[in-house]
């Protein structure tokens, strides 16, 4: 139970899971669901078997998203270049399309 709980607190409890206990027993049980209702549908004894659901794959970072990032970043008076480094890696874009945005988001800011 302390398991699923701390599955659920680090992958969210949306997460698909299978727990299965007792497997090839004369009492197996079988449960499957997000992980949020995970711990209160089994019985906590017995030997179990956990399979978590994969991660949903990310969603791809848009150019106004980058720029909406970049432009804080600008407002903290961080550097182009330290800038453009940081959101990079942080929405696993390239540095180079990192660096493009950057200089157009601090030259639209610039303009009147």
């Amino acid at each position: 139970v302390d398991t699923i709980a701390d599955l659920a607190r680090v992958f969210g409890g949306e997460r698909p899971v299978a727990v299965a206990r007792e497997l090839t027993k004369l009492h197996e049980h079988m449960f499957r669901g997000a992980l949020r209702d995970a711990a209160a549908a089994i019985n906590p004894r017995g030997e179990f078997v956990l399979v978590v659901g994969g991660a949903p794959a990310p969603v791809a970072a848009t150019d106004a998203v980058i720029s909406e990032a970049l432009a804080e970043a600008f407002r903290g008076g961080v550097t182009v270049r330290d800038a453009a480094t940081d959101i990079a890696a942080r929405f696993n874009v390239t540095r180079r399309r990192a660096y493009d945005l950057a200089l157009h988001v601090r030259d639209t800011a610039r303009e009147p």
